[in-house]
Order: C-alpha cells, then sequence, then structure tokens
C-alpha cells in the first residue's frame, strides 16, 4: 500500500446509502462494494477506496478488458455515467464522493482511467483536510 494514496468514502448516485464495506477491507481498508455483471456471470466486486489504486477483489472471474456493467448493491442501480473513457471509450461508471463531488472510472478492467469532480472545490478542500487532519498535522510551519 502506497502512503500516498488517499482513501474516500463513496455513496450510490441514485440511492444515497454508503457503499463502504467494512467487512471486506481491499489495499487494507473499507472496500467499496457494488454488484457487478459480465458477459458469463454476476456477483460482486470491492474496488479499493485509495484513490490511485487499481487492486479489485470479486467473487467471480472478471476477464482482462471486460466491460463490467456495475450497479449499487441496495436499489441495484447501473452506476454508469452518460460519458464514454477517453482512453478505450467503454462507458464511465460514476459514484458519490462524501465530501462533495464524485469520483469517476472506466467500466473496463485494466484501464487506468480515473478523476474526481467537486461541485464545490472549496467545501470539499475544507472537507478533506478536516478528514485527514491537516491542519493540526502542519501548525507551526
Amino acid at each position: 500500500m502506497n502512503n500516498e494514496f488517499i482513501s474516500i468514502n463513496v455513496k450510490c448516485p441514485k440511492c444515497g446509502k454508503s457503499l463502504m464495506d467494512p467487512t471486506h477491507k481491499v489495499d487494507n481498508k473499507s472496500g467499496i462494494k457494488l454488484s457487478a455483471m459480465c458477459l458469463k456471470n454476476s456477483g460482486s466486486i470491492w474496488l479499493s477506496s485509495l484513490y490511485g489504486s487499481y487492486k479489485i477483489d470479486a467473487d467471480i472471474e472478471i476477464e482482462k478488458d471486460e466491460i463490467v456493467v456495475l450497479s449499487c448493491p441496495y436499489c441495484e442501480s447501473e452506476v454508469t455515467s452518460q460519458e464514454f473513457c477517453g482512453v478505450c471509450r467503454a462507458p464511465i461508471s460514476s459514484l458519490i464522493l462524501d465530501m462533495g463531488g464524485k469520483v469517476n472510472f472506466c467500466s473496463r478492467k485494466g484501464c487506468p482511467k480515473h478523476s474526481m469532480e467537486f461541485e464545490d472545490l472549496s467545501l470539499a478542500l475544507k472537507n478533506f483536510y478536516e478528514q485527514f487532519d491537516f491542519y493540526s498535522s502542519n501548525k507551526g510551519q
């Protein structure tokens, strides 16, 4: 695990329920649990909550370069956006960040495309600094 990564918390863009699964760790952090549907099978997938990590865990086999349809395990709504990956042209999936904004990632296994967007950057930075205790760790510098 790289100390340069930050851990994010996300929720479903449709029902608003948390997708964090503290019982299933990925990169020693709560995994992001989603339902996954592939060409041959369906099941659960857990994404790393460390932004920048590509580690996943799944109870199904997902082939390299396969496009996965992801959905909320609670309301069963797909989390696919209307956007397509600028790298491989697969659909982009989006989840809501607890700190405000959203995280976007490619639905093709193995594609490195991902990004974060913030509706209110000032509020997101304030929440980020509070969450990671930035203010107290930088006093006196």
